[in-house]
């Protein structure tokens, strides 16, 4: 065997993770709190390899970034995203949400061709146990793995799935950079929002579920616990989002008492950064930002919208019967309106 052959054979029997975040200056605090995580309970492999889809993040805080990945010896590199989002023309209204989100739709493109897999996180994910498992999920006639998601009907009629489709949390998914490049994927991603006028139900997410129906895998939920898994039984989340199936309670259970990724996303509970978080797992997040470079930082003020937080009062202190039918109403006429 040659000296090249013996190098090429180690490249590929060695354990390479490669994991790709998007992120604005405002979220690269998460982002970087999110990789320590990440880096301290997946020391198995040999390489994790981040690519972070960057929307005008400050130099500063790519120095922070940089330096993070430093100290655990792993690779991180910057890959300008703006021009790629400025070009969807999007059209989204009052409706807050960063628009680096959408960086993962340019995966296939900005990604090096060496790679034919990647996971993609949100900043506002904590890495809680080993996900070598989940990485290796044999994605073979699918475009990408992730847990199902907590979505109403009638989100899923606007962007042309019937009431009992499986829509998948596009937070955490593992994406095949083979099939998204064989298929074509960014273009359909592109075509998808023109056809609704740069204003897509659920944004990037809507859109990876509209262009790859019927081709996302669902896994174990533990991969992606949300803040309604903390906040809702199986049968509630069911109930308040007409959903015809979801996971069951044992599997609530199990993904609450052993998550491998926590998912802090907007909720009853709040947000661990924010002012009167009332998220069980909250502390996982601050005691990943005390080690982090903004650990002397403050915490924000509470961003919940106020309906949000009379549900939450509501949902403590009535029956469920009363606040599930509620819940079920609003959500109805939120459609409506739209």
């Amino acid at each position: 065997m040659t000296i090249k052959e013996t190098i090429d054979e180690r490249w590929t029997m060695m354990e390479r993770l490669c994991v790709a975040y998007g992120a604005d200056d405002n979220y690269a605090k998460h982002l970087g709190i999110s990789m320590i995580s990440l880096f301290q309970t997946n020391k198995e492999f040999d390489e994790i390899n981040v690519f972070v889809m960057d929307c005008d993040i400050e130099e500063i805080n790519k120095g922070r970034l940089v330096s993070i990945a430093e100290e655990y010896k792993r690779s991180i590199e910057f890959v300008s995203i703006k021009d790629y989002v400025d070009g969807l023309n999007l059209n989204m209204g009052a409706r807050k949400i960063a628009v680096s989100s959408y960086a993962r739709l340019f995966l296939e493109e900005v990604i090096p061709k060496e790679y034919n897999k990647i996971l993609y996180l949100d900043c506002d994910t904590i890495i809680k146990d080993e996900i070598k498992e989940y990485w290796n999920t044999n994605l073979d006639g699918y475009m990408a793995a992730g847990v199902q998601d907590t979505v109403d009907k009638y989100f899923l009629k606007k962007i042309g799935l019937a009431a009992d489709h499986c829509y998948i949390n596009a937070g955490v998914l593992l994406i095949n950079l083979d099939g998204w490049r064989k298929t074509g994927l960014q273009q359909k991603f592109i075509d998808f929002i023109k056809k609704f006028d740069g204003n897509v139900p659920h944004h990037d997410q809507g859109t990876i579920n509209g262009v790859c129906s019927g081709k996302l895998l669902t896994v174990p939920l533990r991969y992606n616990v949300t803040s309604n898994i903390y906040s809702f039984s199986a049968k509630t989340i069911k109930n308040i989002y007409s959903m015809k199936s979801f996971y069951n309670q044992e599997e609530l259970d199990d993904a609450k008492s052993n998550p491998a990724i926590l998912h802090y996303t907007t909720g009853l509970v709040g947000r661990p950064w924010e002012d009167a978080c009332t998220h069980p797992m909250k502390e996982e997040y601050v005691e990943m930002a005390s080690v982090s470079p903004w650990r002397e930082e403050q915490l924000l003020p509470d961003s919940r919208s106020l309906n949000v937080r009379m549900f939450a009062i509501l949902y403590k202190f009535t029956p469920r019967l009363v606040s599930e039918t509620m819940y079920r109403l609003s959500s109805w006429l939120l459609h409506i309106r739209k």
